[in-house]
C-alpha cells in the first residue's frame, strides 16, 4: 500500500509539473508571438522616419532661423529691428553695409558713439533714413554718389561730388542733394534774401541770373519744402488795366486825387523801397472822360473803384455856366456882342 501510494504520488507530481511545464511554454509562446507582432507593427515606421525628416533636408533652400539671407534674397517688405545703444559710428556703418549691400566711404574726422533703437521693427528704407536723421544730429551727413556713399562734416556735404537733380525733387530724407530750381515769373535775385533764412547754415543758394535760376543745396526733406515756397512765389502778377467811366466829374481831376490817395510812393521818403507789388498808376483819358488805372494789388484796385464811386458825385448846387440855344442870329457874332456889352 505503501509503494502504491509512493507511486500515485509521484505520478500526481508528475503529471502537475508537466500541466506546470506545458503553461511556461504557451506563456513563452504567447510572449514570443507578442514580440513578433510588435516587430512587425514598428518596421513600417521605421521608412516613415525618414520621410518626415525630408522637409528637413528641403530646409537649405530658405535661410535658417540665426542666418543672415543674402542681399538678392532681400526684399523691400523685410523688416528689422534696430538695437544699437552708445555703438561706435563705424560700426553701425558697417552693419548698415552689409544690410543694404552698399559700399560706406567714412570720412577719418567722423567719429563717435551712436544709440539707435526702434521699438518695433522697420522696413530697410526707413532703418536707412533713421540712421542719416542720428548721423545729422551729430553734425554728419550722407552723400550718395551712386555707387558710394559717403559720409562726412555736414560742413563739406556740398563740397562732395554728390547728385544735382533740376525740376521736382526725387531724394527723401536727410540726404544732401544739390537741386537747381528755373524760376518762370520772379527773379531769382529777389527770392534769395527771402529762402536764405531757410535753409542750413553750412548750406548754399547762389541765384544765376542769365537764365533766372536758383541753385540749393541742402537736404532732401528741405529741399521738398523749399520747392513747395518757390512754386507758390513763383506765380504771374495779375497788373491788368481797369478802366473807370466818370460821369459827373473830370477824370483829370480824380486821376490827381487817386494818386495823392493811393499810391504809397509819395507818402514814403525819398530812396525808400516801396514792394512793386503795392504800387499804384493812375491815368486819366479826356477823349472818354475815365480813368485808367493799373495795379497788382486786388486791396488797391478795389480801394480805387470805391473812391471813383464816391467821388464822381452830381455837384448839389448848380454852377454859373449856362447853355442856350439860339435859333437865327449867329453864336460866335452874338457872343461878341455880348462880351462888348457886359463887360
Amino acid at each position: 500500500m505503501r509503494s502504491m501510494s509512493k507511486r500515485g504520488l509521484w505520478a500526481l507530481a508528475k503529471n502537475r509539473i508537466g500541466l506546470w511545464l506545458r503553461g511556461l511554454l504557451i506563456m513563452l509562446g504567447l510572449a514570443t508571438a507578442c514580440l513578433a507582432q510588435a516587430q512587425i507593427i514598428a518596421v513600417p515606421q521605421s521608412p516613415a522616419k525618414p520621410a518626415a525628416q525630408t522637409p528637413v533636408a528641403a530646409k537649405p533652400a530658405s535661410p535658417a532661423p540665426f542666418t543672415r539671407p543674402s542681399p538678392r534674397q532681400q526684399t523691400s517688405n523685410e523688416r528689422i529691428a534696430l538695437n544699437f545703444k552708445e555703438a561706435e559710428i563705424e560700426s553701425v556703418v558697417g552693419a548698415f553695409g552689409n544690410l543694404l549691400n552698399r559700399t560706406f566711404l567714412i570720412d577719418p574726422r567722423v567719429r563717435g558713439k551712436l544709440t539707435l533703437e526702434t521699438p518695433q521693427p522697420v522696413s530697410r528704407d526707413k532703418a536707412f533714413e533713421l540712421l542719416q536723421a542720428a548721423l545729422r544730429v551729430q553734425g554728419f551727413a550722407t552723400v550718395d554718389s551712386g555707387t558710394v556713399i559717403r559720409i562726412v562734416p555736414e560742413a563739406d556735404a556740398k563740397l562732395q561730388s554728390g547728385a544735382v537733380q533740376v525740376g521736382k525733387v526725387a531724394g527723401r530724407g536727410d540726404q544732401v542733394l544739390t537741386q537747381v530750381f528755373r524760376l518762370t515769373y520772379e527773379s531769382a535775385t529777389n527770392l534769395v534774401p527771402v529762402l536764405r533764412p531757410l535753409i542750413t547754415p553750412n548750406n548754399t543758394i547762389t541765384a544765376y541770373p542769365s537764365n533766372n535760376s536758383l541753385v540749393i543745396t541742402d537736404y532732401a526733406a528741405n529741399l521738398q519744402r523749399i520747392a513747395q515756397i518757390i512754386a507758390s512765389l513763383d506765380s504771374p502778377v495779375s497788373s491788368e488795366i481797369e478802366v473807370i467811366q466818370v460821369r459827373h466829374a473830370l477824370a483829370t481831376d480824380l486821376a490827381g486825387t487817386l494818386i495823392r490817395l493811393i499810391d504809397e510812393t509819395g507818402m514814403t521818403g525819398k530812396g525808400a523801397q516801396v514792394d512793386a507789388g503795392q504800387r499804384v498808376t493812375v491815368q486819366a483819358d479826356p477823349r472818354m472822360n475815365s480813368v485808367l488805372v493799373r495795379t497788382a494789388s486786388r486791396a488797391k484796385m478795389n480801394l480805387a473803384r470805391s473812391l471813383v464811386a464816391r467821388l464822381d458825385r452830381p455837384s448839389e448846387t448848380p454852377g454859373n455856366i449856362h447853355v442856350v440855344y439860339l435859333r437865327n442870329a449867329e453864336a460866335v457874332k452874338l457872343a461878341q456882342v455880348l462880351r462888348g456889352v457886359l463887360v
